[in-house]
């Protein structure tokens, strides 16, 4: 299918963001099924959703990005819409879900710093309840993939963390382990949820399985992503990696075991796989 540029202008809402030409100008068997009008029409009816819901949340500065986001990623997955299964339209809300979704969440991923909390991006009280039932969905993705990664004593230790609002004193003489061992179970739970975080949100915006996209899944934080930057076989070195990274060497081999524990993660994620 060859698109004439000045005919698709005029087939797109006057109020669309601006759509990339080189993507829309690629020949698609897909879309030439659904067609353009009908793929365009589909994708602009979910702007009242998104702008809704982004706004809801102070993220105004993000719906044309979400918008033209949406574009891609259904331009992308065309090929998949079954219409036996609904119209395109369902389907098109179905990934502008997502997309907003990974929006919000990125938002409210702090780079800089950990976090243990996992409800960061509730939906707004009063807000549309399947936003609610969704996040709770998206929440309990995250514990999931969180508690399938660390060990059982860091898991234990975040229940406790989490129960008694972060009383740590409290929490250590209870368990009865010292306060470094709190403040590391704390961050190998906060560097596995960011890690989940981020791989659940490339995942939803169709990114490949790479170690490439495994390692922006990777917290900065603590030289965790400097190790993940080593080759495999590099990693197998500690003395290296401790010499290049400037890591003390009593701590960078639990540092290479729990990096290698979150690409696996990612990569588990960006695969497709459900737990």
């Amino acid at each position: 299918m060859t698109v004439n540029q000045p005919d698709l202008a005029q087939t797109a809402h006057a109020s669309a963001a601006a759509i990339d030409v080189s993507l829309l100008t690629a020949s698609s068997d897909a879309i030439d099924r659904i067609g353009l009008d009908v793929f365009l029409a589909a994708i602009e009816s979910t702007r009242g959703y998104v702008t809704r819901v982004l706004n809801q949340h102070a993220l105004h500065g993000e719906i044309d990005a979400a918008m033209q986001e949406i574009r891609v990623v259904a331009w992308r997955r065309a090929e998949s819409f079954d219409p036996t299964r609904g119209s395109f339209g369902h389907y098109a809300q179905g990934i502008a879900t997502k997309v907003v979704l990974a929006t919000r969440r990125e938002a409210a991923i702090q780079c800089e710093r950990f976090t243990a909390e996992f409800d960061t991006d509730r939906p707004a009280a009063g807000g549309d309840p399947l936003d609610l039932l969704v996040h709770r969905f998206e929440q309990r993705r995250r514990i999931a993939w969180v508690r399938e990664t660390v060990s059982e004593r860091d898991w234990t230790i975040a229940i406790e963390l989490m129960l008694t609002d972060e009383a740590r004193a409290d929490v250590a003489e209870h368990i009865g382990v010292s306060s470094r061992t709190i403040r590391t179970a704390r961050e190998n739970i906060a560097a596995a949820a960011w890690t989940a975080n981020t791989a659940l949100r490339l995942a939803d915006r169709g990114y490949p399985n790479t170690r490439q996209s495994a390692i922006e899944c990777i917290p900065e934080t603590d030289g965790l992503r400097a190790i993940a930057l080593f080759q495999p076989a590099l990693m197998r070195d500690a003395a290296a990696v401790a010499r290049i990274t400037g890591l003390s060497k009593h701590r960078v081999h639990s540092r290479i075991a729990h990096v290698r524990k979150l690409l696996t993660l990612a990569a588990r994620i960006l695969d497709g796989e459900s737990i």
